[in-house]
């Protein structure tokens, strides 16, 4: 009779066989996620540690276990890093805006920088990504040109104050000002505080838009009223563009003119092409590229984005310029790929989730020269990088703006060439 051997069955460690809640464990910290949470690694698994830097040793506790990693929190620095300094905001840790006040300037671009870098490699396949040095914000503090506050008690009458919120958490917090927020919002926010604590002013929306002011503009003000804000007047490079008082705009006050250079430069227009400019928003760059294209579009989801887009460009002398309002692939199928136009150059900037896989689809069918691609999120891009590669497409350079300084947030253009020409 032959005897019959099992073989040795190899048992796998699971995260919570070696991460407990409440456990207490010295660890030391090798990266910072995209996110702005601090990696360490325990046994195989990955802890993250928000408000650490690579470098740090530090006692943590376990807070939470998922199924692939853990969570903690700092309780005590036995070692700090060399790029830990001490946050200048009295509210940092406590309100959810920032997450990189505790780490240098300098390191905070290089950490952007490698942050780009790892999702392309991981996400994109590409072994050497082309990503240039972060182009830094000339201030890292006072940078913001719009800011959002939020009313405890839910935006009645009975509201208490006025306050930023609680980082993961819907807990609303009392500051005296914001230090990435300009000057002219912290004014402002502090005169609305007053008359909200006063009782002088009336119902308010759950969320108050704040902007800065424009030098030589008239200064915008608080809308407080019911309905829908007035439009702001933004100046860019000379420009005047108008947005809506809710919609979207560049952040950084400091960056945007910069930053517009940069697309305008991706682009290299001669005068002869067809630009597609989608998810266009108020027109920012399609103002800025109607001087160079032969032919001019844009495509918007936001009616009034798209309003404020059709009054830019005229007051601008772009009349012939059109502006599509709808979801962006919608957009390209209808206006583009069905009747057969061509569009030479394409800008893309997409909200985080990214380019829907309809958007990709079709401009693999459209087949641009070259695509332009602004991002907020490195994952997204990356993902939909490795599509358009995979459409015939070349990453030629992707160059980061750090459009916020002390967050975890990111921005970047991507320029892809179709056969890498």
């Amino acid at each position: 009779m032959t005897a019959v051997f099992a073989a040795p069955q190899v048992f796998r460690k699971e995260v919570g066989d070696v991460l407990q809640r409440g456990q207490r464990i010295s660890v030391k910290i090798d990266d910072v996620a995209f996110g702005g949470r601090g990696v360490a690694r325990v046994a195989d698994f990955v802890c993250f540690v928000p408000f650490a830097v690579d470098g740090d040793e530090v006692e943590i506790e376990i807070t939470a276990v998922k199924r692939h990693y853990g969570e903690g929190r700092i309780v005590r620095i036995l070692n700090p890093s060399s790029y830990r300094i001490a946050p200048r905001c009295p509210y940092y840790r406590r309100c959810g805006g920032c997450a990189m006040q505790h780490i240098t300037y300098p390191h905070q671009l290089e950490l952007k920088r490698r942050q780009i870098e790892e999702g392309l490699r991981r996400i994109a396949g590409i072994s050497s990504p082309p990503v240039s040095p972060v182009i830094p914000s000339p201030q890292s503090f006072g940078w913001r040109g719009k800011a959002e506050f939020h009313l405890a008690g839910g935006g009645s009458r009975k509201a208490s104050y006025l306050g930023l919120m609680a980082a993961r958490s819907h807990r609303v917090i009392e500051i005296s000002e914001c230090l990435i927020a300009a000057e002219s919002i912290n004014r402002k926010y502090r005169a609305l505080q007053t008359a909200v604590k006063s009782g002088s002013v009336g119902a308010l929306s759950e969320r108050q838009v704040i902007w800065a002011d424009d030098p030589g503009e008239q200064p915008t003000t608080i809308f407080t009223g019911s309905g829908k804000p007035p439009d702001v007047l933004r100046v860019v490079a000379g420009e005047k563009i108008t947005v809506p008082g809710r919609g979207f705009f560049q952040a950084n006050i400091f960056l945007v003119e910069r930053f517009v250079e940069q697309v305008v430069k991706m682009a290299s227009l001669s005068g002869r092409e067809t630009v597609l400019d989608l998810y266009g928003g108020a027109g920012l760059f399609s103002l800025f590229l109607g001087g160079q294209a032969g032919a001019l579009f844009c495509g918007e989801g936001d009616e009034d984005a798209v309003r404020c887009a059709r009054m830019n460009l005229k007051r601008a002398g772009f009349a012939g310029a059109k502006c599509y309002q709808g979801d962006a692939a919608a957009i390209l199928k209808r206006e583009f790929v069905e009747p057969g136009l061509k569009a030479d150059v394409v800008i893309l900037d997409p909200p985080r989730d990214g380019c829907s896989e309809g958007v990709l689809e079709s401009l693999s069918l459209l087949q641009p020269g070259r695509i332009v691609y602004v991002s907020c999120n490195p994952s997204t891009q990356a993902r939909d990088v490795r599509h358009l590669l995979n459409s015939g497409y070349c990453l030629e350079i992707v160059q980061p703006f750090d459009m916020f300084p002390q967050t975890a947030h990111i921005e970047a253009i991507a320029l892809l060439t179709r056969g890498g020409g």
